[in-house]
């Protein structure tokens, strides 16, 4: 890839070194192929308002940008002067966002068709692309901002629908530990907490999986002040049920058998004031009191 913006924001063979000449390839390479008017590189490199020199100052920009575009082979260069402003052209195979929304078509596309091997092979070329947050290493004004909030969703739908096709291939337990992973850095991502108790579920952890909705359930409830949703809540009470129809080992009879009646275990949410999960099962969130 000659073009990256899948992580920190990189040209081959070099990357101009000025944060804002980087800002400016930036923002020509998320509407790579579209006119992006002078007015809206103003607004991103100087969200508090432009200089009296902005415009000769961003001609420097672009001019340096050229020159970089140039050394790299580019003959005369694709970056184009276009009233009211610049033309980055981009060509097949050049910029790793093209090649990640080809791969993220082609992999929703096989798993609507249930060719689950397919889809997860396209996600996991689409996702090995990604070297880090999406537009690091620049300045972001508002317009970098809002693209690199869209492109990290993009990565965690292409993740989540990949993990999904692996768990239809029966792959539960090699993505058990990845899943957990997620689950941590995604603490509200309920589609990735399903997928997690999904997964115990079918190795048979249920106590693993009861847990697992314990702690999205607290988050939900700490952070937004809701309960799970209906999706959350359904697979939870097929997990009890599970959990209820497994034998009792030895070990946890006697654990039960041994715990005082009446009184909570030490370091509970109950024993220490807080409340314990609802787990009602409702079709539909419900607003926490």
């Amino acid at each position: 890839m000659r073009f990256r913006v899948l992580g920190p924001v990189c040209l081959e063979p070099r990357t101009p070194s000025a944060p804002k000449q980087r800002a400016v390839l930036a923002t020509l390479l998320v509407r790579a192929g579209a006119v992006v008017p002078a007015g809206a590189l103003f607004d991103e490199l100087w969200p508090d308002g432009p200089p009296r020199t902005a415009a000769t100052t961003l001609q420097v920009y672009v001019s340096h940008l050229r020159k970089a575009l140039i050394q790299g082979g580019h003959g005369r260069g694709p970056l184009e002067t276009r009233p009211p402003g610049y033309l980055l052209r981009v060509e097949p195979g050049e910029l790793d966002l093209r090649r990640f929304e080809e791969l993220l078509s082609r992999g929703r596309a096989a798993f609507r068709a249930c060719d689950f091997a397919a889809a997860s092979g396209e996600l996991t070329q689409a996702l090995a692309l990604w070297s880090g947050p999406a537009l690091s290493g620049v300045p972001q004004g508002e317009a970098l901002t809002a693209a690199a909030v869209r492109l990290d969703e993009l990565r965690l739908e292409a993740l989540e629908l990949r993990i999904e096709a692996d768990l239809r291939l029966g792959r539960h337990h090699e993505v058990t530990g990845e899943l957990m992973e997620l689950a941590r850095a995604h603490p509200l991502r309920e589609q990735l907490h399903c997928q997690l108790m999904e997964a115990l579920r079918r190795a048979g952890r249920t106590t693993d999986a009861l847990r697992a909705y314990r702690a999205v359930h607290r988050s939900l409830h700490d952070e937004l002040g809701v309960t799970p949703g209906p999706a959350l809540v359904r697979l939870h009470a097929r997990v009890l049920s599970a959990h209820a129809s497994e034998p009792v080992t030895a070990g946890a009879a006697a654990a039960v058998a041994a715990a005082p009646i009446g009184r909570p275990r030490a370091g509970s949410r109950r024993a220490s004031g807080g409340p314990l999960p609802d787990v009602r099962v409702s079709r539909a969130h419900r607003r926490s009191p």
